[in-house]
């Protein structure tokens, strides 16, 4: 039997995609096509979608700068994405940068170093 996904997970989803898309392909300024969308989260109205960005190039980056030109690309990357999913509100899209990949190779680099190398 397949597993029920709530309305929610699944317009989380499609945001994911397609945002990541929109992002990538249409979006001009590199501070905010470089970016990567690493996970969405749909309130149950699907009023709001919460979006969680990170970079690749994190080091050469300035976070604050990124996530102004993020804020100033809001309404564009609202109707794009509007225009391209099926649904009679396009969600408020509110940005927040996700240290998790950073952080977890910071962890792993620290417990590589108190493991000490291996003869």
């Amino acid at each position: 039997m397949p597993k029920e996904y709530a309305r929610s997970e699944r317009v989380a989803q499609t945001i994911t995609r397609q945002l990541a898309m929109i992002l990538r392909n249409q979006v001009k300024d590199p501070r905010v096509s470089s970016l990567t969308v690493t996970d969405v989260e749909v309130t149950k109205d699907l009023r709001q979608a919460k979006i969680f960005v990170t970079s690749m190039f994190e080091d050469e980056i300035d976070i604050a700068d990124t996530m102004e030109a993020l804020d100033k690309a809001n309404g564009f990357l609202r109707r794009a994405l509007a225009a391209v999913i099926d649904m009679r509100h396009c969600p408020n899209l509110l940005f927040s940068y996700d240290n998790s990949i950073s952080e977890g190779a910071r962890m792993s680099a620290l417990i590589a170093k108190a493991l000490g190398p291996k003869d």
